[in-house]
């Protein structure tokens, strides 16, 4: 099942700059397996982390930010992969057996969902998050991507008079070459220091409902390919929930 479901790995060796390992995550990677020179697995490195280099630290290997991780191999159920994806929360390393962790695959958290049941009769506010830290339309790029940094998020809801208008994520604010300057923050001055969140987020924001079933929240993240879903309430944000939430309660 496990080769079924795994692509070739993308890895970065455990002695390479973060600024190769931000330039791949700019091209899409979340989180990426870190091997030594046999390929072995030593770990994982994950974006909310690589961003808190700031740009100008090229000399700042990828070594001092490997988390530990729980590895599948060949002949690994679904239900086994979503146990390591719920303490995790990020793509899961194939590797040849529990005694040799030669890499040999990827899981990607987008395919294991794709490979799970998920409950009709469960419903998200058992599972949201109901304080989320958001965002306003007006706010700087760079503030946005520090309060990221500080506090591990992933993505903000963009709200204006306490309604959702977007989302805005770190892959966003990657692609769009915001954070290609000398420094990172927000003293002002050019590209990302004057840039606002508007420029960066997305709409119209996928959401749910809070008395829609892990199922069917399970099938929007699918349908679109997005790793979290606002839940509003006649257009407010009363909540969020992501991929881990929704696996965590199946397991």
């Amino acid at each position: 099942m496990t080769l079924n479901l795994m692509s070739p790995p993308v890895t970065v060796h455990e002695d390479a700059y973060v600024t190769h390992v931000r330039q791949l995550m700019r091209d899409g990677y979340r989180s990426l397996p870190v091997v030594d020179s046999q390929s072995r697995v030593k770990g994982m490195v994950i974006m909310p982390d690589i961003i808190k280099v700031t740009s100008t630290k090229s000399d700042v290997t990828v070594i001092g930010f490997v988390r530990e991780t729980g590895l599948a191999t060949s002949d690994s159920l679904p239900i086994e992969m979503a146990k390591i994806f719920a303490t995790t929360g990020f793509d899961i390393p194939v590797v040849k057996s529990k005694e040799d962790h030669t890499i040999i695959g990827v899981i990607d958290s987008e395919v294991l969902m794709n490979a799970l049941s998920f409950d009709r009769k469960i419903t998200i506010d058992s599972v949201m998050t109901e304080t989320v830290r958001t965002c306003s339309p007006t706010d700087l790029v760079s503030r946005v991507w520090l309060n990221m940094a500080q506090y591990g998020f992933s993505g903000y809801p963009v709200v204006k008079k306490t309604h959702l208008i977007g989302i805005v994520t770190l892959q966003d604010i990657l692609k769009a070459g915001y954070v290609r300057l000398e420094r990172e923050d927000d003293r002002g001055g050019k590209g990302i220091h004057s840039a606002a969140v508007e420029k960066v987020m997305k709409t119209p924001v996928i959401t749910v409902l809070s008395d829609s079933s892990l199922w069917e929240a399970a099938n929007l993240m699918k349908q679109y390919a997005i790793g979290r879903l606002p839940v509003v309430e006649d257009s407010k944000l009363i909540g969020i929930v992501d991929r881990q939430d929704l696996v965590r309660a199946i397991i």
